[in-house]
C-alpha cells in the first residue's frame, strides 16, 4: 500500500464505529415512569428534600395515603430521588408494614390486622387468634401473621392498622375495627419545656 494512499484515506476511529453500531434507545433504560404515579409521589413528598436518608419516611407517606405501594409508585419514587429502582424496592419489601403491590396484582383491603406470630405471642395463643380473626372479620379486612412487633410483654399482640392491642382477643380487635380505631395511641409524655421547668438538666446547667 503506497504512502500517498495512506495520506489521503479517511480514518474512522474505533470508538466512532462502536457508536454507529450501537442502537439508540427511544426510551430511558428500565421501566417507564407513569405520569399519574409520579404526580402522586410528588404530592406525597411535598417540599421535603429528596435525600436518600428520608426514603423510609417517604415510603410511609405513600403507604399511609394509598394503603399500599404500587410498582408504579416505586418506579416514580426512584426517579424522583435519583435512586436505583432495586434500592427502593428492596427497602419497601424488607419491612412488613409496607404493602407492595406488584403489577397485575389486586390491591389489599383498606385495613390490615397483623397478629404477631413470634415465640412469646405464639405461646400465648396467637395462632388460634389469627385463625379465629380470619373467620370472624371476613374479606373486608385483611388478617395476616406478622413478625415481632416489639410488644412481647403484652402477648398475644396485634395491630389494627397502626393501633396496637396487647393481650389481644377476637372481640377487642373486632371492636377496634368497627370503631375505626386504626391510629397509634400516643401516651402522655413530658415535653422538653416541661422538663426544663421542673428543673430538668439542672446539673448540666450548673
Amino acid at each position: 500500500m503506497s504512502a500517498s494512499y495512506l495520506s489521503t484515506a479517511t480514518v474512522i476511529p474505533i470508538a466512532e464505529v462502536g457508536r454507529a453500531r450501537r442502537k439508540v434507545r427511544s426510551t430511558p433504560k428500565g421501566r417507564a415512569v407513569d405520569p399519574k404515579a409520579l404526580a402522586e409521589v410528588r404530592a406525597s413528598l411535598g417540599d421535603s428534600p429528596r435525600r436518600r436518608d428520608l426514603l423510609i419516611e417517604f415510603l410511609h407517606g405513600i403507604q399511609d395515603t394509598f394503603g399500599h405501594i404500587t410498582a408504579a409508585h416505586i418506579v416514580a419514587l426512584a426517579q424522583e430521588m435519583t435512586l436505583a429502582m432495586t434500592e427502593v424496592y428492596e427497602v419497601a419489601t424488607f419491612y412488613h408494614h409496607f404493602d407492595v403491590v406488584k403489577e397485575g396484582d389486586a390491591a389489599p383491603p383498606p385495613l390490615t390486622v397483623r397478629v404477631c406470630e413470634t415465640l412469646s405471642c405464639a405461646m400465648a395463643g396467637s395462632g388460634e387468634l389469627l385463625r379465629d380473626l380470619q373467620q370472624r372479620l371476613g374479606p373486608r379486612v385483611r388478617v395476616v401473621a406478622a413478625p415481632c412487633i416489639g410488644r412481647c410483654d403484652g402477648a398475644p399482640a396485634a395491630t389494627v392498622g397502626r393501633h396496637a392491642i396487647d393481650r389481644a382477643t377476637v372481640d377487642a380487635i373486632e371492636a377496634a375495627v368497627k370503631a375505626a380505631t386504626v391510629q397509634a395511641a400516643v401516651p402522655d409524655y413530658v415535653t422538653y419545656a416541661g422538663y426544663r421547668k421542673a428543673n430538668g438538666y439542672r446539673l448540666l446547667a450548673d
